[in-house]
């Protein structure tokens, strides 16, 4: 069986410093973004092999704010056993979370990025809403979707993870996971102190960035055939840090985008791409996949 990770939306209302999508916007501007919501028939018209997960996030965008969701929803629970939905969950009212819950089942999972306390994670998560976030972990948690917490470790809420972990016990959410990153630009005010607490690739991607460069045997994570990706764009990629934007537009995923497109291909045709891909990565070596999947 294979998963999906799909990008629902480019769309969001937030500015988290270490985002692509904030990246983007500060150095190429707003036309820089292109702002879309995934074709619904033409993704479920794309997917004809069966899945065994669909994982709603995306590089860019914040799944909740596809303003047909609820469709696209219903559509992922026709392809797939289970959704995973990760949000920050902010600016959507109770009637809607409401109606998003009714179609989730106790095999899906909601979950809800929010990296500090409701004093504090708006440090990061700029423009983030705790009044709002709240409202959707009530409904959330009486829904028959399991519910999670992931909570990013950084400079000003490390000393917070006992905290909001109880905060999150006694919102009634089913599991509190802490998510080290590795998102860190050189000397970054953001890296927490504690090294535990830094995410697994970042001595790789810290050595690349420093020399541009590395020579070694890939760890692909795409190996197991969990990882494809849909952006909201609708293009097939390996997975989503094929899509980062310091490589994309330099590879042939984007040059050769056609070949690529959701509406005029088959997940099945994009799987035998994957595989002519995955059988070349040694020898190919993509920047993408030296900068996220080094092997250390």
């Amino acid at each position: 069986m294979i998963s999906l990770h799909i990008e629902p939306t480019s769309k969001c209302t937030l500015r988290c410093p270490r985002c692509p999508r904030t990246e983007i916007l500060e150095r190429f501007g707003k036309k820089s973004l292109q702002l879309a919501d995934l074709d619904i028939a033409a993704f479920e018209n794309f997917v004809n092999v069966p899945v065994d997960r669909i994982t709603m996030c995306g590089n860019v965008g914040d799944a909740i704010y596809h303003a047909r969701l609820g469709d696209l929803i219903s559509v992922c629970k026709k392809l797939s056993k289970s959704i995973r939905l990760i949000t920050n969950g902010s600016y959507r009212n109770r009637e809607w979370w409401q109606d998003i819950c009714k179609k989730l089942t106790e095999d899906d999972v909601i979950c809800f990025s929010i990296d500090g306390t409701p004093e504090v994670f708006t440090e990061y998560r700029i423009n983030g809403d705790w009044a709002s976030i709240k409202v959707g972990i009530e409904e959330c948690v009486n829904s028959k979707a399991q519910v999670e917490w992931k909570y990013i470790p950084f400079s000003f809420n490390e000393h917070l993870i006992t905290t909001a972990k109880q905060l999150s016990k006694s919102l009634g959410i089913d599991k509190f996971v802490v998510t080290p990153s590795d998102r860190w630009k050189i000397n970054d005010p953001l890296r927490p102190s504690n090294n535990d607490l830094i995410g697994l690739r970042d001595s790789v991607q810290q050595e690349y960035k420093k020399q541009n460069q590395r020579d070694f045997i890939i760890d692909r994570e795409c190996k197991k055939g969990q990882h494809h990706y849909i952006s909201a764009t609708g293009y097939y990629l390996p997975c989503c840090y094929s899509g980062d934007f310091r490589f994309y537009y330099k590879s042939m995923w984007w040059k050769a985008r056609n070949k690529y497109d959701i509406r005029t291909t088959k997940l099945n045709e994009q799987i035998r791409n994957f595989r002519e891909f995955y059988n070349t990565i040694q020898i190919k070596q993509p920047e993408y996949c030296i900068f996220n999947c080094g092997k250390c």
